[in-house]
C-alpha cells in the first residue's frame, strides 16, 4: 500500500509523481517544444527580414590593385644609396595614400563632391523596383507622386553653391516638358528651368552665386531628387573610409589597395587613378632635389663656359704680345699652390651657391663654407705675395695661366655634373611600381545572401528564445511540479500528461466551456455511448489513464481519516481538466469494484451527462430541492457500479433557484452512505462560489491545475477562498504536463497492443 508523505508545516511538500524528474536541459527543451509554433513563426520572420534586407541593401563592389614601394636610390643623392636612410614604413605610405595631396585631384577629376539621389521610401521603394506592376499601381496614388518607384537618373554637368551651403541637400522637383524646379528648406530658388540650361542665381552678399546645369533627367513628373555639394573635407573623408590598404607583413614592400563602392566600373577606375596619382606624387617628391640641381647647372654652364673661353683668349693674346719666358722653380711652385687654392675655393663657392639657394644665411653649412673660403683666400694671399716680387710680365703671365686653369677645371666639372644628372634622369626608375591594375569586379562582396539568411534567422531565433527564457524565469505561471508545490504548499499527487487520444475524442475537458451551447431541455435525446467519449473506456492503455490508476491507488490513503467518503475535485480557473479527472477517475474506481456516485455540481456548464451518454435532467438542483425523486435523478451508466447525478435543467424557475448549503448537506448525508465513494465535480473556485459552498460537505478535496495556465497569485487566491469557507484541500494534480512519456511505459504500451 502506498502512503503520502507530508512534510512539517513551513517546509516544502512532496508527493508522488509517476513521471520522473528531468534535468534543466530537458526542461528548457520542453519549454521550446511548447512554443514550437512561435519558433516556426520567428524563423519565418527572420527569413522575411533577411529577404527585405537583401532587397533594400545596395550591392557593394570591391576593386583592388597591387603596388610595390622599393628602397632604390633617387636623383637627390646622385643615384647612390644612402646608408643612413631608414627603411620605408608602409604605414606611412598608407597615410600618404589617404592624404589630400593624393585624393584631392581624384575628387576633382571624378566630380565626387556632387551627390544626387532620388527620394524613395526605404524597403518599399526597393521592392517596387523589382516588381514593376506594384510600382505602377503605387505611383498612381496621390501621396506617392513625390517618390521614385522605378529606376530614375539625373546627370548634373555643373553644380556650384556658396561655401555656406556645402553639405546641405537641395530639392529638385521634376516638372512637365523636361523642366524642373529647385528648393532649399521649402524656399524656392529656381521656379522653373529647362534641362541643359546653364542657370546662375545671384544670392546676394555674403553668398557666392549658385550655378547649376542639369544635363539629363529620366524620371516621371513630380518625382523629387536631393542634390548636395559636399565639402572637400567630407568628400575626402568618405573616400578615405572606403579605401583599404593591406600588406602581408612589416618587411614586405607590396601594398594592396582596395576600394569599395556601389558602381563597379567607377570603383575600378577610382582605385587605378588613386594608384597612379600616388605614384606621381612619390615621383615628384623623389626628383625635386635633382631638378633643382639640373636647373642650377643648366643656368650656370653658359656663364662658366664664357669665363673659360675668355681666360684662354686673354692668355693667348698676352703671350703673343710679350712672348713666353721660363719661370724659375720657386715661382712655379708658388703659382701651383695658388692654382690649388683657387680650385678649392671654386668648389667651395659652387657648394656655397647651392646651399644659399636652399637655406637661409644663418644655416650652419653656409657659415662653415664662408669660413673655409675666407681661410683659403688668406692662404692664397701669402703665395700671391711671393709672386708679386717677379717681374710684371712674368707675374701677369702667371696670373693669366692661373685663370685659365681655374676656369678650365670649373667648366669641366660643371659640364660633367650636368651630363651625369641628365643621364641619371633618363635612366631613373621610380620607387613605386604598379604590378596589378584593378579590374572591374563582377560580383558584389556584400550583402552576402547566405550570411544574411543565416544571420537573420539565428538572430530572430536567439531573441525569441531569450524572450522565452526571461519570461519563463520571471513568470509566476505554474509550469511544473516544483512550482506547483512551492506556490500551494501542498503535495502534488500526480502529473497527468497531455493525451492525444483525448483530443481526438472531442471531450469537453479539452474544449473551452465558454464555447459550449446551453444544455438541452427535459425532452433532450440521449447522447453518444459513454465508451466513445470517456478515455478510460475508449483508450484504457493511454498514459494519462495509467497515471489516474496511480491516483486511484492513492485515494485510500488520501481519504484516510476524512469525515466522509465524499471527494470534491475543483480547479482555480476553467479548462483545467477537472471534469476529465473526475469522470475517468470515477470509471477507474467503478472498474475496481467500488460503487461510485459522480455528481456534476457545475450547474451552468456541466457536461458530464454528454460524455456518459445521459440526459441532462432532472439533476442535482431538482433532487436537492425535492423536485424529483432520488431514483429518477441518480442515473446508472454503461459502466458497472458507476452512477451519475447530472447538472440538471438550466431554464425555468428551478434554474434560477439553486440549492442552499443546508439542503445540499442534508442530501449528501442521505446519499453518500449508499456508495463507497462520492465524487463531486464543481465549477472553478474563482469563477463562482459553488466550490467553496459545497466543499464544506466533502471530507476530501483535490485541486486540479493545468500546466502553464494558472499563475501563482490565482492559485493562492483560490486556496484562500476555500480555506475561509472551511474547505480542506488535501493536494493537487498537475494536468496537461509536457513531461515526455517514460520508456518503461512505452514498453508497457507495446505489450498491450
Amino acid at each position: 500500500m502506498k502512503t503520502v508523505n507530508y512534510m512539517p508545516p513551513g517546509g516544502p511538500m512532496q508527493g508522488y509523481a509517476t513521471v520522473p524528474a528531468t534535468s534543466d536541459a530537458k526542461e528548457y527543451l520542453r519549454l521550446l517544444l511548447r512554443h514550437k509554433f512561435g519558433l516556426l513563426l520567428t524563423l519565418l520572420l527572420g527569413i522575411g527580414l533577411a529577404t527585405l534586407y537583401l532587397i533594400s541593401k545596395a550591392p557593394t563592389y570591391e576593386a583592388s590593385t597591387l603596388l610595390e614601394v622599393s628602397d632604390t636610390g633617387s636623383l637627390a643623392n646622385d643615384g647612390r644609396a644612402d646608408v643612413y636612410r631608414p627603411q620605408k614604413d608602409l604605414k606611412e605610405e598608407a597615410n600618404i595614400l589617404r592624404s589630400r595631396k593624393v585624393l584631392n585631384p581624384i575628387v576633382e577629376q571624378y566630380n565626387l563632391r556632387t551627390s544626387v539621389s532620388a527620394n524613395t521610401i526605404p524597403v518599399l521603394g526597393d521592392v517596387t523596383q523589382r516588381v514593376p506592376a506594384l510600382a505602377e499601381w503605387i505611383s498612381g496614388l496621390s501621396f506617392a507622386k513625390a517618390y521614385a518607384w522605378t529606376d530614375t537618373t539625373m546627370e548634373i554637368a555643373q553644380f556650384e553653391v556658396p561655401r555656406q551651403w556645402e553639405d546641405e541637400a537641395l530639392s529638385v522637383t521634376v516638372l512637365e516638358n523636361n523642366q524642373y524646379s529647385l528648393e532649399r528648406d521649402g524656399v524656392s530658388i529656381i521656379d522653373q528651368a529647362s534641362v541643359g540650361e546653364n542657370i546662375v542665381v545671384e544670392l546676394g552678399a555674403p553668398y557666392e552665386p549658385l550655378r547649376l546645369m542639369i544635363a539629363e533627367i529620366d524620371a516621371p513628373a513630380g518625382v523629387q531628387f536631393s542634390i548636395a555639394k559636399q565639402s572637400l573635407q567630407t568628400t575626402i573623408s568618405d573616400l578615405s573610409s572606403n579605401l583599404i590598404t593591406e600588406t602581408s607583413d612589416a618587411k614586405s614592400s607590396m601594398i594592396n589597395i582596395k576600394l569599395r563602392g556601389e558602381n563597379p566600373q567607377e570603383t575600378a577606375d577610382l582605385v587605378n587613378s588613386i594608384a597612379q596619382e600616388y605614384s606621381s606624387v612619390k615621383l615628384n617628391s623623389e626628383t625635386r632635389d635633382a631638378d633643382a640641381k639640373l636647373k642650377f647647372y643648366r643656368e650656370s654652364l653658359p656663364a662658366v663656359q664664357a669665363n673659360y673661353e675668355s681666360a684662354q683668349a686673354a692668355l693667348s693674346n698676352y703671350r703673343r704680345k710679350v712672348g713666353s719666358f721660363s719661370n724659375d722653380v720657386q715661382k712655379n711652385s708658388a703659382i701651383q699652390q695658388m692654382d690649388r687654392l683657387d680650385a678649392q675655393m671654386s668648389d667651395l663657392q659652387i657648394e656655397l651657391n647651392q646651399k644659399q639657394a636652399r637655406y637661409t644665411i644663418d644655416h650652419p653649412d653656409i657659415k662653415r663654407l664662408s669660413k673655409d673660403i675666407e681661410e683659403i683666400r688668406l692662404e692664397r694671399r701669402k703665395y700671391s705675395g711671393r709672386v708679386s716680387s717677379a717681374p710684371e710680365v712674368e707675374r701677369q703671365l702667371a696670373v693669366l695661366e692661373n685663370d685659365v686653369d681655374a676656369t678650365t677645371e670649373l667648366y669641366n666639372e660643371t659640364r660633367d655634373n650636368l651630363n651625369k644628372l641628365e643621364r641619371d634622369q633618363d635612366s631613373f626608375v621610380s620607387q613605386v611600381s604598379l604590378w596589378d591594375p584593378a579590374l572591374t569586379p563582377r560580383k558584389p562582396i556584400s550583402p552576402n545572401p547566405l550570411l544574411a539568411m543565416v544571420g537573420g534567422t539565428l538572430a530572430t531565433l536567439f531573441l525569441y528564445m531569450l524572450y522565452l527564457t526571461l519570461r519563463s524565469a520571471l513568470s509566476t505561471v505554474i509550469s511544473d511540479q516544483d512550482s506547483l508545490e512551492r506556490a500551494s504548499g501542498l503535495p502534488v499527487f500526480m502529473n497527468i500528461p497531455k493525451s492525444g487520444a483525448q483530443k481526438r475524442l472531442g471531450s469537453t475537458t479539452t474544449v473551452d466551456p465558454r464555447r459550449l451551447l446551453p444544455g438541452a431541455t427535459s425532452n433532450s435525446k440521449a447522447l453518444a455511448p459513454a465508451d466513445s467519449n470517456v478515455l478510460a473506456l475508449s483508450k484504457p492503455e493511454d498514459y494519462s489513464i495509467e497515471n489516474l490508476r496511480g491516483l486511484r491507488s492513492m485515494l485510500e490513503d488520501v481519504m484516510d481519516g476524512a469525515a466522509n467518503n465524499i471527494l470534491m475535485i475543483t480547479s482555480p480557473l476553467p479548462s483545467m481538466g477537472k471534469s476529465f479527472v473526475s469522470m475517468n477517475l470515477a470509471v477507474l474506481l467503478a472498474q475496481a469494484g467500488k460503487r461510485v456516485l459522480l455528481i456534476d455540481a457545475d450547474y451552468q456548464r456541466g457536461q458530464l451527462h454528454k460524455n456518459l451518454g445521459l440526459q441532462m435532467g432532472p439533476g442535482l438542483p431538482e433532487v436537492v430541492r425535492g423536485k424529483s425523486e432520488l431514483k429518477e435523478t441518480v442515473k446508472p451508466t454503461s459502466v458497472q457500479n458507476l452512477y451519475c447525478i447530472p447538472r440538471g435543467f438550466m431554464g425555468g424557475e428551478v434554474g434560477r433557484e439553486m440549492p442552499s448549503d443546508k439542503e445540499f448537506g442534508a442530501f449528501m448525508q442521505v446519499v453518500a452512505p449508499r456508495f463507497d465513494i462520492c465524487i463531486i465535480d464543481t465549477p472553478p473556485v474563482l469563477s463562482v462560489a459553488t466550490a467553496a459552498s459545497l466543499g464544506k460537505h466533502a471530507g476530501s478535496s483535490i485541486m486540479v491545475i493545468k500546466e502553464g495556465e494558472v499563475k501563482e497569485p490565482q492559485l493562492t487566491e483560490a486556496l484562500k477562498r476555500l480555506s475561509f469557507s472551511g474547505v480542506r484541500v488535501n493536494g493537487c494534480i498537475l494536468n496537461g504536463s509536457s513531461t515526455p512519456t517514460p520508456r518503461h511505459y512505452a514498453y508497457y504500451r507495446e505489450q498491450i497492443e
